[in-house]
């Protein structure tokens, strides 16, 4: 393909996958040039170098595969990189040993008294010994500190304090449980240092992590950072609990100043029970889908649109009141109505038939077309509802958290049901549209390496819970195509990004490692040795050490926060 001036990076010597149909093996393209932020030509290499002068970046990758940068169609990462620099990130750490030297190097670098956490993403069976860390063992690698660990949600349903966090939070000798949670107890009725519960969770996580502005903002250019060292190039944010208005001010600051390394796109949901109609409608007053530009922009209404209608991480049934599913009703008429996109939590089949009910319910008025609303996680959709989110037109936006609580949820739900959750053979040949993701970083591992293991083989990290049936796994270009293109979808995207064909954005990445040819065990240990979002060097490892990183322009103030 000629063009009409010289590419602004020409990157030769690679196996580039274009999408899906494109050859993996020796006959694949093996060049990509780049102008305008845009893919201006793909092929081979003998073809493409001519279009290159001297104001051109030439990248020679070595034979490394490069592919379209992958897209996360449910994250919080907003909420995650207000305190990633704060945490501990166990996402890949071996064994309970590792995982205390972590938690005593920390304490030899932090004031006495000030907070140790591991909040989520990773999960006692991903450590050799099988268990979590106990309050004896977090004390003697930390006796001056509070320290609360807390795996993914919903795995074993406890997490651990040791004893100065205990002290700090007054939960000392028999006192009374938490709100939302339990303390599990000694003989003598004095706390042993498990806590169970989300809301509990949520309790001391307020009180442990409270970063300053400047604080906030440099942790989510660090967390951001580290999500486009894994060859991420966009994220769907979530929102979520404990989201506010001013949860957003560290990702619109890191916005303004052309910092992104990643494509945001962001729902915006309520916080507060009893008042979700309320603070959507303040979203509503002063937003509108599609506000922003194309690095950071509003997308809709989601994840938590009522909390009479949020069935948590589905590990009870969740009996919807009349009341609250009026009130669901009346909220998702209003974003009908205004034409904003919505997207619903709902896991278990019986949520997800209510859930299908109120949005029927507003479609038999309402025209819902072309507004791309979704359900997300989904787990254990049936197929008589998988036949109405069909009918709908509705999108599923599927995770793999179950990859890392197997045997969990198959205590609560039954082996089969984790076998065959989320239905993604019985998705695929319905034709319904479907995103790959994490749900990370609370409920799993933010690592899309780690999540696209699952969807190809099917085989959980925790190895006492059941493999997914063959059925539901994905060949590694189906699965690649929903992290990429099938999450785009959710942003009316799908046209732009997701794939490298002429026209597209350059977002893309050169991986550390082949996907398509490594061991499945070694998909997670895949990252990306350099990433590019809209023709900008936004991650460069050792190999390509001598290329600049690159900032977008800075951008105008967002509105107000009400």
């Amino acid at each position: 393909m000629r063009l009409n001036r010289a590419a602004d990076v020409l990157i030769t010597g690679g196996r580039v996958w274009t999408g899906l149909g494109c050859p993996v093996g020796d006959d694949a393209p093996d060049s990509i040039a780049i102008r305008d932020g845009r893919i201006a030509g793909v092929g081979r290499q003998d073809s493409l170098r001519a279009l290159a002068d001297d104001r051109t970046v030439t990248v020679d990758a070595g034979g490394r595969r490069v592919i379209p940068g992958l897209i996360d169609s449910h994250m919080h990462a907003v909420r995650a990189g207000l305190t990633y620099l704060d945490e501990l990130d166990w996402t890949q750490v071996p064994s309970v040993t590792e995982a205390l030297a972590t938690v005593r190097a920390t304490a030899a670098d932090r004031p006495q008294g000030s907070w140790i956490t591991a909040l989520g993403g990773w999960h006692a069976g991903q450590f050799t010994e099988n268990r979590l860390p106990d309050l004896a063992e977090l004390d003697a690698a930390a006796p001056r500190h509070p320290v609360f660990i807390y795996p993914v949600y919903g795995h074993q349903d406890y997490g651990v304090l040791n004893t100065a966090a205990l002290r700090a939070l007054g939960w000392t000798g028999r006192c009374a449980d938490p709100d939302g949670g339990v303390l599990h107890r000694r003989p003598d009725g004095s706390p042993d240092g498990r806590l169970s519960g989300v809301g509990a969770y949520q309790q001391v996580s307020h009180v442990a992590l409270h970063p300053a502005p400047a604080r906030a903002e440099a942790s989510t250019r660090a967390f951001f950072a580290r999500l486009a060292s894994l060859g991420l190039t966009g994220v769907v944010d979530a929102g979520g609990l404990g989201i506010q208005p001013s949860s957003y001010r560290a990702v619109w600051a890191v916005w303004r100043a052309g910092a992104l390394p990643l494509r945001v796109r962001l729902n915006v949901g309520a916080a507060t029970r009893g008042a979700e109609r309320a603070e959507i409608g303040a979203w509503q007053s002063y937003l509108t889908p599609g506000m922003g530009d194309d690095m950071l922009s509003v997308l809709g209404i989601g994840e938590i649109v009522h909390f009479g209608c949020h069935d948590w991480v589905g590990m009870a049934p969740l009996d919807i009141a009349d009341d609250d599913y009026a009130a669901f009703v009346g909220t998702v008429r209003d974003a009908a109505l205004q034409g904003w996109p919505v997207t619903v939590h709902a896991i278990l089949d019986s949520s997800v038939s209510r859930i299908l009910d109120a949005i029927e319910e507003v479609a038999a008025d309402v025209p819902l077309s072309g507004l791309r609303w979704s359900l997300c996680h989904a787990e254990c959709i049936s197929t008589a509802n998988l036949r109405r989110v069909r009918g709908l037109g509705l999108g599923l936006a599927v995770q793999s958290r179950l990859g890392q609580k197997a045997a969990v949820c198959a205590a609560q739900w039954g082996d089969e049901a984790v076998r065959n959750g989320p239905p993604l053979g019985d998705i695929a040949e319905l034709g319904i549209p479907f995103g790959a993701g994490t749900d990370s970083t609370r409920d799993a591992s933010y690592n899309p390496w780690q999540a696209l293991r699952w969807f190809v083989t099917g085989l959980p990290y925790d190895s006492r819970g059941p493999r997914r049936a063959e059925r539901h796994c994905l060949d590694r270009a189906a699965a690649l195509d929903a992290y990429t293109r099938g999450s785009a979808w959710f942003s009316f995207e799908d046209d732009r990004r997701g794939s490298l064909v002429p026209g597209s954005y350059a977002d893309l990445a050169v991986l550390s490692a082949d996907y398509f040819t490594v061991a499945p065990d070694d998909i997670p240990a895949v990252s990306a040795d350099l990433t590019i979002v809209g023709g900008r060097i936004v991650h460069v490892s050792d190999p390509f050490g001598g290329l600049p990183l690159q900032s977008a322009a800075r951008r105008a103030a967002p509105p107000a926060t009400p």
